[in-house]
């Protein structure tokens, strides 16, 4: 069995296939259907995972970590008591384990399952999909294979409609992500026409907006800065209190929050209007990237049959309406927008271990960045970021970069890996810069070839190419945002001694 894990910024979801090859989603130790991607660490073995953790926040917020999918490819090391190298793939690996236990604990006790398919925003970078990789092998587990969150939706919702032939928008708003995906569907192929995506936007920037609100507000009346330590568990509470609001907000005209401190007590009221514009900014920003994921298409809204919702906070009233205002067709509601994710990854769970299945669905996804290198400008002789391989390219792909040695016996040459649309180095991403080392005594003026290739998963690999001698072989690159081999042997060692509540 495969276990189809979504790991989201605010809350994570696990789903299996029954025996009669339905989608199903496991309900944790706590009695829940979803699990907040919470970690507590409490003690020098023990790390609390999930609602415990998250109630925890208020009480000891300094060691407390939420939201770290927004930290996945940053370099970065959280502050906390008990860990002493505690990066955001260690931090994940942990909702990780806890997740997988819980799924032990209510499918089959007496028969572990350890291999996973872990669902990633589309958008995601070459760095944020090796963290997410790295993560899972942290927590011991056996990854095969990652998808993107819109795809795996996409990949249930075709599995259980009825639609042979049809185009679908993927509208796919969470915590801390934002992917539009167009999907074409004809019969038992899956073709993704394009994505595009906004990086930290979500539910948790809602909450944060409105606890912004508050503190000012009380910064104002009465001069108190609840970032203080004196009032750091009122300020952690806010944000619990906020997102309820948001929730409640959904239904009501107006919330209530109570700010209560030694020398102050307030009830703020937060209409729908305020929480409204706070939407309309993300709103906004992604409109855009729905127009211009359907033009990268070759598609009007007209062509569109399905518009699907995917995460808990595309079921704020504003955006379905101003996104059917848009796009002249109803969101549809016949999919659970938490949990169609990790349903479709257990459904691509079954598909990858059962070659054989006459109802599978094939999946043709595209690459949701540009991957290029770095060039000289010969009419500037300046550095300029030179395409590779274009955003939208169906995977897997690869491209060839060819180059003739300068002289005889050339002992290596230079390269740097990009990840972006833009011409200038200074607007892209550098993955890696790398000395390759070349094969010995070849002449000057040999032609050879880095070739670069994006695999399923959408990971960068490269590759040295000498047609002369008949020479190939992959080169491996130290990703600079990324963990080394080492550390994540180490980091794997370590927390499989911990305990995980």
């Amino acid at each position: 069995m495969i276990l189809g894990i979504d790991l989201g910024t605010t809350y994570s979801v696990c789903s299996f296939l029954d025996e009669n090859g339905e989608p199903q989603i496991v309900i944790n130790t706590e009695g829940s259907r979803i699990t907040p991607s919470v970690v507590y660490f409490e003690s020098e073995s023990s790390v609390i995972v999930g609602q415990a953790a998250k109630d925890n926040s208020i009480t000891f917020p300094s060691d407390v970590i939420s939201a770290v999918k927004n930290d996945m490819g940053i370099k970065k090391n959280y502050p906390v008591s008990y860990v002493e190298q505690c990066t955001p793939e260690v931090v994940s690996s942990f909702i990780l384990k806890k997740i997988v236990s819980d799924a032990n604990k209510y499918i089959a006790p007496e028969k572990p399952i350890n291999d996973v398919i872990i669902t990633i925003p589309a958008y995601f970078t070459d760095a944020q999909r090796v963290a997410t990789e790295d993560a899972a092998r942290i927590a011991g587990l056996n990854l095969i294979k990652t998808i993107n969150e819109p795809t795996a939706a996409a990949l249930y919702y075709a599995t259980k409609s009825k639609l042979n032939h049809a185009n679908i928008l993927i509208y796919d708003l969470g915590g801390g992500t934002f992917d539009v995906t167009i999907v074409r569907i004809d019969g038992n192929d899956i073709n993704v026409k394009s994505t595009s995506g906004i990086s930290k936007v979500g539910g948790r920037f809602f909450d944060e907006e409105i606890v912004d609100h508050i503190q000012s507000y009380i910064e104002d009346k009465y001069d108190i800065d609840l970032e203080d330590e004196e009032y750091l568990d009122i300020y952690q509470e806010l944000f619990s209190k906020a997102e309820k609001a948001k929730i409640q907000l959904s239904s009501q005209n107006k919330a209530v929050i109570s700010v209560r401190g030694g020398s102050f007590k307030e009830s703020i009221t937060i209409t729908r209007e305020f929480f409204e514009n706070i939407v309309s900014k993300l709103y906004r920003r992604t409109e855009f990237n729905v127009n211009k994921a359907l033009k990268d298409a070759g598609l009007n809204a007209a062509d569109l049959d399905k518009v699907i919702l995917v995460g808990g906070s595309s079921r704020i009233p504003y955006i379905e309406n101003h996104l059917e205002a848009l796009l002249g067709i109803k969101p549809s509601h016949e999919v659970n927008p938490d949990e169609v994710v990790a349903m479709g990854a257990a459904i691509y769970g079954r598909q990858l271990s059962d070659n054989d299945a006459s109802d599978g669905k094939v999946i043709h996804d595209v690459c949701s960045h540009s991957i290029g290198v770095v060039t000289i400008d010969p009419s500037s002789m300046t550095k300029i970021n030179s395409i590779i391989i274009k955003r939208n390219s169906p995977v897997p792909t690869d491209a060839l970069i060819p180059f003739r040695t300068a002289s005889d016996n050339q002992k290596e040459i230079d390269i740097s890996i990009t990840e972006g649309e833009f011409r200038e180095v200074s607007d892209v991403t550098i993955i890696a810069n790398e000395k390759i080392r070349l094969p010995e005594q070849l002449a000057m003026g040999t032609r050879g070839n880095i070739r670069l290739q994006l695999d399923k998963s959408q990971l960068v690999h490269a590759f040295l190419n000498i047609p002369e001698i008949n020479y190939e072989k992959e080169f491996t690159f130290t990703r600079s945002s990324n963990l080394t081999q080492q550390e994540v042997d180490r980091l794997t060692g370590i927390i499989a001694d911990y305990e995980i509540g």
